[in-house]
């Protein structure tokens, strides 16, 4: 059974798994960021916007892959809320790692980045491998 990838497939993957492991690392260093200063970096009706948009386009997604309606609600709902939550949390990576570089995390969470980004290249793996 031989993987069969065409011209730029490796690339495309690679390019994804370094955007997720960007937006990874920006959420570890966004929580550090929360946890330091006791405060978000968007101000409240910022998230609330963000979660209202994701809620609207995860309802209908969920909603047209033939979900019942009151499930559609709750996983738009879960799925917006995962989706403010880590925009939020890369804001404020993004500034904790602009104010002060790339030091202050332990190797835990470097090997969970890792962790995750290994994780994440094999799912994709396995999606081109099956098409779907």
């Amino acid at each position: 059974m031989d993987i069969k990838f065409e011209s730029n497939d490796f690339v495309k993957m690679l390019g994804i798994v370094a955007g997720m492991a960007f937006i990874m690392v920006s959420v570890a260093y966004g929580i550090t960021y929360i946890m330091e200063s006791n405060s978000f970096p968007l101000p409240p009706y910022l998230i609330l916007f963000i979660f209202s948009i994701g809620f609207v386009i995860a309802s209908v997604f969920f909603e047209k892959r033939g979900a019942v309606f009151p499930w559609s609600l709750v996983g738009g709902a879960i799925a917006s809320a995962c989706l403010a939550f880590i925009i939020t949390a890369s804001i404020g990576g993004m500034k904790y790692i602009w104010v002060k570089g790339l030091g202050g995390l332990s190797t835990d969470t470097t090997f969970y980045a890792l962790s995750i980004c290994i994780i994440l290249s094999m799912v994709l793996l396995n999606l081109a491998r099956h098409k779907l």
